[in-house]
C-alpha cells in the first residue's frame, strides 16, 4: 500500500499518523513545498506579539518524529501535476511518485494575492512561517504598522472567512511588540461573517480603548511604495507607515486538483468520507470542500479544529477505512488582548439574505456571581428560526466565552433547540459563574418572543 499526501500542514501530517496508526506497512510519504515540517499557523500571531518567544516552538513535529513513525517526510519539493490515470505525481524537480492512495491537503492561498506581482518590502501576506519570522525581524526598525482589514468589509460571504480574524489578531501582535498600529478597511464592520453589526461595535470600541487607530469607510485603498512600502493610500490620503500587513483571508488552494480533473466545488468537492469525485483520491484541511451545517451548502472551513478532524478522516478511508464527517458547525473562538469571541451559525445578514425569519435575543450578563470581585460583562446573543431551532451564537467578553461557546455549540450537534437550551442544568461557584448561565437567560428571552 503506497499512500501519497501532498501537503505536510495540520491535515495533512494527520492523516498521516492515522493511516499509520491503522496500517503498520503501508508506505507513506508527504510532500512538503515549504521548509518546515508541521508547524502551528493559528500560533503565528502570538510569535509575533512576543508570547511565544521562539518560532521553534511552534514546530509541531520535528523531522525525527516522522522518521520514527516511518514517514518519509520530503521537505521543499512541490508537485506540478498528477496523473490520475497512472496514479502519478510529478515533483518539480522532475522526480515522479506512484501512489494507491492519495490525499490532497494542500490548503488556502491568500485572497487579493496577485502571483509573480513584485509587491514592496514591508508588505505581508501572513500566511507562512517564514512570512512571520521576516515580519518579526523588521519590526525591531518600525514604528507604524498598518493592517489593511478586507475581511471587515468583505461582502464575498465565504462562511469559513478568517480575514477579520487575522486583523484582530495582528493588531494585538504588532500593537504588544510597541508599534504605532491602524487598522484601514471599506467599512466599519469587524468579523462580518461571523458576528452581527452590534456585536461589532463593541470589538471596534474595545480595539480604540486599546490605543488601536482606525480609519474606515473609505472606496479605493493601494498600497503606497515602490522598492519599499510607505503605506496606504485611501481615498487620496497616504497613510505613512513602515509595514502593512494584508488580511486578506485565504481561498482554496486546488489548482493542482482542478488541473487533474477533479472536481471542485468552492475548495474540491467531497462526500462524507472525503473522497473527491476521482477513486482513491482523497481530501482535507483547507483546501477541501466540507457540508454546512446551517445550510447544507458546501464550504472550506479554515479552521485548525476541522484541519484536524478531517485529516483523520481521510487518513483513515484512504487505507481502507469507512468513516463519515458530519456537517460541519465551524465554531470559532478568538483572543487578542483581554477580549474573546466565540460565534458559530448563521448571522443576522445570511438570515435576511436568505428570507428566512427568525427571533433574536441580545443579554449582557456577569461571568461570575453580582457580588464576587473580578466579575466581567459578558455578552450572549442568540438567533432563533421561528420553531425554536439555534441557528446562531455569538459572545464577546474577557472570561467565560470560550466554555458557553463550547457548550452551546454542542448542543447545536446533539439537535437540542432553544427549549431545552433555557432549562439545561449549569453549575455554580460564585467564583466561577452566576447562578443563572447568561446563556439560560438569553435562551430564556428567545422563548418568550416565540410565544
Amino acid at each position: 500500500m503506497k499512500l501519497v499526501i501532498i501537503g505536510g500542514g495540520a491535515a495533512g501530517s494527520e492523516a498521516a499518523l492515522e493511516a499509520r496508526k491503522i496500517d503498520k506497512n503501508a508506505e507513506i510519504t508527504i510532500i512538503e513545498k515549504q521548509n518546515y515540517p508541521q508547524y502551528s499557523l493559528c500560533g503565528i500571531p502570538y510569535f509575533l506579539s512576543g508570547d511565544i518567544e521562539n518560532f521553534d516552538n511552534l514546530i509541531i513535529f520535528p523531522k525525527e518524529f516522522y522518521e520514527r513513525q516511518r514517514i518519509q517526510l520530503l521537505l521543499n519539493k512541490e508537485v506540478k501535476k498528477i496523473n490520475i490515470q497512472e496514479r502519478k505525481v510529478f515533483l518539480d524537480d522532475n522526480s515522479e511518485i506512484i501512489y494507491d492512495s492519495l490525499i490532497l491537503a494542500t490548503g488556502a492561498l491568500p485572497c487579493n494575492y496577485k502571483a509573480g506581482y513584485n509587491y514592496p518590502k514591508g508588505v505581508y501576506f501572513i500566511r507562512t512561517l517564514e512570512d512571520a519570522i521576516d515580519l518579526s525581524k523588521k519590526i525591531y526598525t518600525s514604528k507604524k504598522a498598518i493592517i489593511y482589514a478586507y475581511g471587515w468589509g468583505c461582502k464575498a460571504g465565504c462562511k469559513g472567512c478568517i480575514s477579520g480574524r487575522i486583523s484582530l489578531e495582528m493588531a494585538y501582535a504588532l500593537k504588544n511588540r510597541g508599534l504605532d498600529v491602524t487598522i484601514v478597511s471599506r467599512e466599519n464592520r469587524p468579523l462580518r461573517q461571523q458576528i452581527d453589526s452590534d456585536m461589532g461595535e463593541l470589538v471596534v470600541e474595545y480595539l480604540k480603548s486599546k490605543g488601536i487607530n482606525i480609519i474606515t469607510d473609505k472606496n479605493v485603498i493601494n498600497i503606497a511604495g515602490k522598492e519599499k512600502v510607505d503605506g496606504l493610500i485611501a481615498d487620496n490620503e497616504l497613510i505613512e507607515a513602515e509595514i502593512v500587513v494584508m488580511a486578506s483571508g485565504t481561498r482554496t488552494n486546488n489548482s493542482i486538483a482542478k488541473d487533474a480533473g477533479i472536481e471542485i466545488n468552492k475548495g474540491i468537492k467531497t462526500n462524507s468520507k472525503l473522497q473527491t469525485s476521482i477513486e482513491k483520491i482523497y481530501t482535507c484541511g483547507d483546501c477541501a470542500s466540507i457540508k454546512y451545517l446551517f445550510t447544507d451548502e458546501q464550504f472550506s472551513s479554515s479552521l485548525g479544529t476541522n484541519a484536524v478532524r478531517t485529516g483523520k478522516i481521510a487518513g483513515l478511508n484512504s487505507i481502507g477505512g469507512n468513516l463519515e464527517l458530519d456537517p460541519i458547525v465551524n465554531i470559532i473562538i478568538m483572543d487578542f488582548f483581554d477580549l474573546k469571541i466565540g460565534a458559530f451559525g448563521l448571522t443576522e445578514d445570511n438570515l435576511n439574505d436568505r428570507g428566512i425569519e427568525y427571533v433574536k435575543a441580545k443579554y449582557k450578563g456577569r461571568t461570575r456571581a453580582e457580588y464576587y470581585p473580578g466579575s466581567k460583562e459578558i455578552f450572549i446573543k442568540i438567533l432563533s428560526s421561528k420553531e425554536g431551532e439555534i441557528l446562531g451564537f455569538q459572545a464577546i467578553g474577557e472570561e467565560g466565552v470560550f466554555s458557553r461557546t463550547l457548550a452551546v455549540g454542542f448542543a447545536v450537534q446533539k439537535g437540542i433547540k432553544i427549549k431545552e437550551l433555557a432549562k439545561i442544568e449549569n453549575c455554580y461557584s460564585p467564583p466561577i459563574s452566576p447562578t443563572i448561565d447568561p446563556v439560560q437567560i438569553c435562551a430564556e428571552l428567545i422563548l418568550q418572543r416565540l410565544k
